[in-house]
């Protein structure tokens, strides 16, 4: 059992060398691109003619985070699988001796690398422009690590389900596009309408963003905090089933 965690290890360490390798050229760039759209945001919201109060402060700094996270684990996961079938990776990964859950976690943290500094700076930038305090402990961290598999779970699903370049290429950028816009990532759930609060209700997002919105304002869990990380929880258990189901390299559709 020691042993097969030990290959596991060397594995994912091996292919996140290749990753970071991979893009070693490009991951300055990467990272301040990553901040592009959090930043643009919240100059935006600098730019308007109304009183930023605390919760609403923390809705957009939270909201920031959540796309960071959502970007690199469903979006820039899908394309480097896309990327790596488009070449014939796929059957190349099935002759080798390893786990197939090694070159996933690699190519992810080796990817996670030029977004790091979009989650560690955004709440700063955050704080000082709109001059709140932020909390971020245990729990704030504990939320993030859910987002992030839950995340990665689509990202894999979507990156693997076709062999088409371009349908799954689609199938990512309108993933981007729904978590930022379709999602209550810059806004408050309440202020919607009843019904599309029931729709967002079904999304895993929500309970993320609606948990560590509390916590960063608070700096404190809650029922609903309690509650929000048990669904997630659960959430978890459905993605990580789903992509153990369809997640395979020698998947052919």
């Amino acid at each position: 059992m020691l042993t097969n965690v030990k290959n596991f290890l060397l594995e994912t360490w091996i292919f996140f060398n290749i990753g970071i390798k991979q893009q070693k050229t490009l991951i300055l760039i990467t990272s301040l691109f990553s901040m592009v759209i959090p930043l643009g945001v919240i100059i935006m919201v600098c730019m308007m003619p109304v009183e930023i109060d605390n919760e609403t402060a923390i809705i957009y700094i939270s909201g920031n985070m959540v796309t960071s996270i959502s970007n690199l684990c469903i979006t820039t996961l899908a394309q480097i699988l896309i990327g790596i079938r488009s070449r014939h990776g796929f059957e190349h990964m099935a002759t080798l001796p390893i786990s197939r859950w090694s070159p996933l976690i690699g190519y992810l943290s080796s990817s996670a690398v030029s977004t790091l500094p979009a989650l560690i700076v955004m709440p700063i930038i955050g704080q000082i422009v709109f001059g709140v305090k932020v909390n971020i402990n245990a729990i704030v961290i504990l939320l993030i690590v859910l987002g992030v598999v839950i995340m990665a779970g689509i990202g894999a699903i979507i990156g693997t389900c076709s062999d088409n370049y371009q349908v799954s290429e689609t199938i990512s950028m309108i993933m981007m596009f729904f978590v930022m816009f379709a999602t209550p990532v810059y806004y408050s759930i309440e202020k919607l309408p009843v019904t599309i609060q029931l729709f967002q209700r079904t999304l895993p997002f929500t309970y993320i963003l609606e948990a560590i919105r509390y916590v960063m304002l608070y700096g404190l869990a809650n029922e609903m905090v309690n509650r929000n990380i048990v669904i997630l929880f659960i959430y978890l258990l459905i993605v990580l089933f789903f992509t153990n189901k369809f997640f395979n390299w020698n998947q052919k559709r």
